[in-house]
């Protein structure tokens, strides 16, 4: 007869678990959660706002880690200076850190600080832009009423134009150049081909921007895909985002926030 086959070994009891804290047993209703841990190295840490310099003064690429609270940009004065740049005053520009966000604010009453606009952007009259190296001004009031002075003669002059707002030239050092009128309610700009047009401008696209009047009665301002943008005079506080351009005096500058 054959040997009966022998029977397999008794299965080995579970062990028992301990809390690895107070040595006690658990059973299964009282298992642990298991949490994961990130290494020390690995853990996001907070990272100053930070200006690149793309051209100015300095040098292109410098960086400057605005690790304060405010930093002020200016010309002889603040913790970020450049005494060359003679658009700039003493005092140019203050820049805030609130939270992890960057604002800036014009401290110079008159060159003032441009934003690259990266949408669509309404004008007040009076606003100002910059197009290429050209500073330009918004004039859209009403003209004046056209009618007979006291003694019933009218003023002559030039055929009034019959667009809803008028772009101005600002010239370097004080006064007017161009003045032009919009088209009906629009006008384009850009080095040819535009209803206003500066050939020489070698820092201006072909077809650098448009301002046209919205259904609302705004002018809007939009750039039409140049190569160098268009920039915007902020007024007040205005915050920043991480890939912002910015022009204060001569100088260009890139936000970094990340």
């Amino acid at each position: 007869m054959a040997p009966a086959p022998q029977a397999p070994p008794p299965a080995a009891p579970p062990q028992p678990r301990f809390d690895p804290n107070t040595g006690q047993p658990l059973d299964d209703d009282n298992k642990q959660a298991v949490k994961t841990m990130f290494f020390g190295a690995l853990q996001q840490q907070t990272v100053a706002p930070r200006l690149v310099v793309i051209k100015g003064e300095g040098g292109d690429g410098v960086t400057y880690h605005l690790s304060g609270t405010t930093h002020i940009v200016g010309r002889t004065q603040g913790d970020i200076k450049f005494t060359e740049d003679v658009f700039l005053t003493p005092e140019h520009a203050k820049f805030s850190v609130q939270s992890g966000r960057l604002f800036v604010q014009d401290l110079s009453n008159n060159n003032g600080v441009f934003v690259r606009i990266k949408r669509p952007t309404p004008l007040d009259h009076g606003d100002l832009f910059l197009v290429g190296e050209q500073l330009l001004e918004l004039d859209s009031e009403a003209l004046p009423e056209y009618g007979a002075n006291e003694a019933g003669t009218y003023f002559y002059g030039s055929p009034r134009p019959d667009g809803a707002f008028r772009v101005v030239q600002l010239l370097a050092g004080g006064g007017e150049g161009l003045v032009k009128s919009a088209n009906a309610t629009t006008m384009t700009m850009g080095r040819e081909a535009n209803d206003l047009d500066f050939p020489d401008d070698r820092f201006i696209s072909g077809h650098h921007a448009k301002l046209d009047l919205s259904d609302d009665a705004k002018v809007l301002l939009t750039d039409t895909g140049s190569r160098n943008g268009t920039f915007v005079r902020i007024k007040g506080a205005q915050e920043l985002f991480h890939g912002d351009y910015l022009f204060v005096g001569q100088q260009l500058f890139r936000v970094e926030i990340s």
